[in-house]
């Protein structure tokens, strides 16, 4: 998601601060965890030991536009690609001398300092004692002019060198995030992922092509992604720097998220995968493109063609195209003799425009050399380089030319149900969507009336929330879950009501034609059990579908159940902090003191929300009182800066944000509260038992 600043200084929202995070619900790593990092990243090391050049990027060893990375006992070292030629990165307005041979990435090679200090090879930012200095590097990644890391805490640290008006170039952030910077923190969940990726989409590659082919200029922003394929090879979620700092957003996997891949690759936005097979797929997909960022883009699914070029600045201005491009199939790599794949790949922008990527997969050729296959991302064949690599043998892939890959179970899902007003059901109606899936992408409406059904298609986009997330939205095994909210815009497929009869294809025609493609015309909220679909135009109409495990009766719904019961009420029932019979006076003590402890973390919890939902509601009311002057001004006609495109959806965006946020702090706030009451008994109890055992 850009950050486009001018325009969010206009509207006064930028010097307000968001919603507080929880780091002690994100930083749930544990030494298990940990060793895993550090037994994998021994094999990550493929390129050599300070190699001449980086070949293919790992966990260990990388590149961007600029410089190769290494990292060795948990320090980054880095160099020029071309001493020569560069290109070469500017610092302070002027190019300075960087090192030719591998150098700790240091202050001193960007002319900060004179001297050397302890902290090089670290992020570190000098003379600032808020600045969550890592004391090890387990992991980095690095596209275009950034380069990403990640520390055995599981804290991630960037450092950009274009100048860019969104952030401070040449210097360490530990922080990301909008409406407030927060340090990106792996959890239990995420920390056993196979791998992660930056994807950088910025003035290098200039702009994006859309699905109709009309090419769009970046802008004056940029958009970095961190893209994580997670432990079952299926599900990929991702963090945004102009989103909130979390990792609670996904993109949807190949063949609806069946498709099972053993690593991932990014740049420029695009996203390669390969799975076991040697099967790969890649997508040009972030926040901006898939259609979820209507306050600074304009989009559209009704087909047009443009003249401007992605060169000229205002094509930037143009509406993009939606849905966004699908996975797309690479053609798969030939082998023979002693010819094998591994699962180390790479994508890397080498140019302007979408096709400006190069994909490489490491392996060997016929010949037993070792090397990389290599093409460009939309040619047909592949050719072999060889380069000298350290190829571990047992990570060699189990492809052939013929075999297909183990596929898993997609979260599509089949939903049932109906039309509810003031008056009940609507009857004779009836409507189903076969094939939902709560991570992302487009699904069916099949409409049934008398026997005869109409088949139309729903294009849903999550919409943009506004607050720290520390849990899945829409994922929860009940009907309280917290749900996933979504724009939603109808297309009528081409022959949708081909046999059918006239007066069915006159009360289809009657009821839906008129937002047929009508951008975002309808809002839902949304888990794997159930779904709650209002037009704008009609918000007393409600489709409410389900899977059958939850109740059909809509009127049974509660809203205020949107939150399931939080994982510190199942640690407050733990036997870490439940003292029994059989144990003795010293672990009471201990327990006393665990639930002391607890029972703080609790109490600042509260705090922390309360402070969140403050927060929100001063983001929304400061977007109101912007759009109001908007409106009663010629500044809503306005599109430089996109005032125009502000306040198209803004005022939807952020009111749909405040009751959602309102509902989960509010009931949130209530449950910790109970929890507090439950701590607070408890340690009286305990007290009370220990001085019985004293005596």
């Amino acid at each position: 998601m850009k950050l486009f600043k001018p325009i969010t200084m206009i509207f006064s929202i930028l010097a307000l601060s968001s919603c507080a995070s929880m780091e002690a619900a994100l930083r749930d790593l544990d030494a298990p965890v940990l060793r895993e990092y550090r037994r994998q990243n021994a094999v990550e090391d493929i390129n050599g030991d300070f190699p001449a050049a980086v070949y293919i990027k790992t966990k260990t060893q990388t590149f961007n536009t600029y410089h190769y990375y290494i990292l060795k006992d948990g320090l980054i070292y880095y160099k020029l690609i071309d001493p020569v030629n560069g290109p070469f990165p500017i610092v302070f307005g002027r190019k300075i001398k960087e090192p030719k041979e591998w150098a700790l990435f240091d202050e001193i090679a960007l002319g900060r300092s004179a001297k050397p200090h302890a902290e090089a090879g670290l992020p570190h930012v000098a003379h600032n004692p808020r600045f969550n200095q890592p004391k090890k590097i387990v992991e980095i990644s690095a596209d275009a002019d950034e380069l990403a890391a990640l520390s055995d805490e599981g804290g991630f640290y960037r450092f950009c060198f274009d100048e860019n008006i969104a952030r401070r170039n040449n210097m360490w952030h530990d922080r990301q995030g909008w409406p407030k910077g927060e340090q990106l923190f792996l959890d239990s969940r995420t920390a056993k992922n196979i791998s992660w990726a930056l994807g950088k989409r910025n003035n290098q590659v200039l702009y994006y092509e859309d699905a109709f082919g009309n090419q769009h200029h970046n802008g004056t922003m940029e958009i970095a992604t961190t893209y994580m394929l997670l432990e079952d090879g299926q599900e990929i979620c991702y963090a945004d720097t102009g989103l909130p700092a979390d990792f609670s957003r996904n993109y949807i996997g190949p063949e609806r998220g069946a498709f099972k891949a053993v690593s991932l690759s990014a740049s420029a936005s695009t996203m390669f995968v390969i799975n076991e097979a040697g099967e790969m797929y890649t997508r040009l997909a972030d926040f901006d493109i898939i259609g979820c960022d209507p306050m600074f883009f304009k989009y559209t699914y009704a087909p047009y063609k443009s003249d401007l070029p992605g060169t000229n600045y205002f094509s930037n201005l143009n509406e993009w195209a939606l849905p966004a491009e699908d996975w797309r199939a690479q053609p798969r790599i030939p082998l023979a003799g002693c010819a094998a794949l591994t699962p180390y790949i790479t994508v890397l922008q080498n140019g302007q425009g979408n096709g400006a990527r190069e994909l490489r997969v490491a392996g060997f050729n016929e010949q037993g050399r070792t090397g990389y296959w290599t093409k460009a991302i939309f040619a047909d064949s592949w050719q072999f380089k060889a380069v000298p690599l350290n190829l571990p043998q047992d990570s060699v892939l189990q492809a052939t030319q013929a075999e297909r890959g183990e596929r898993g179970q997609s979260l599509d899902v089949s939903l049932r149900g109906f039309f509810w007003n003031e008056n009940g059901k609507e009857a004779d109606w009836e409507y189903e969507i076969p094939n939902f899936n709560i991570l992302e992408g487009s699904c069916d409406l099949r409409i049934t009336k008398n026997g005869e059904t109409g088949i139309l298609k729903f294009h849903p986009v999550e919409l943009w929330t506004h607050f720290r997330r520390d849990y899945l939205p829409g994922r929860g095994s009940t009907e309280e879950a917290a749900p996933k909210l979504f724009f939603v815009t109808l297309e009528i497929p081409e022959g949708a009501f081909a046999g059918l009869s006239e007066e069915f294809r006159r009360e289809l025609t009657e009821k839906y034609a008129a937002n047929d493609k009508k951008l975002f015309q309808y809002t839902m909220a949304a888990t794997t059990h159930q779904i709650i679909l209002r037009d704008n135009d009609n918000v007393n109409k409600v489709l409410y579908l389900t899977d059958g495990t939850v109740s059909d009766y809509f009127p049974d719904f509660h809203p205020k159940q949107y939150f399931e019961t939080p994982n510190e009420f199942l640690r407050a029932r733990s036997p870490e902090l439940v003292f029994t019979a059989y144990e003795t006076p010293k672990e009471l003590r201990e327990k006393i003191i665990l639930n002391q402890n607890f029972l703080k973390e609790i109490k600042t919890r509260i705090v922390r929300l309360r402070a969140s939902k403050e927060a929100a509601a001063k983001v929304t009311n400061s977007y109101l009182a912007a759009d109001f002057l908007s409106h009663i001004t010629i500044l809503k006609y306005i599109d430089m800066p996109k005032i125009k495109t502000m306040t198209a959806f803004g005022k939807r965006i952020v009111l749909i944000n405040k009751g959602y946020s309102d509902t989960m702090f509010n009931t949130r706030i209530a449950l910790y509260q109970e929890l507090v009451k439950l701590l607070q008994g408890r340690i009286k109890e305990y007290s009370r038992m220990e001085r019985q055992m004293a005596e």
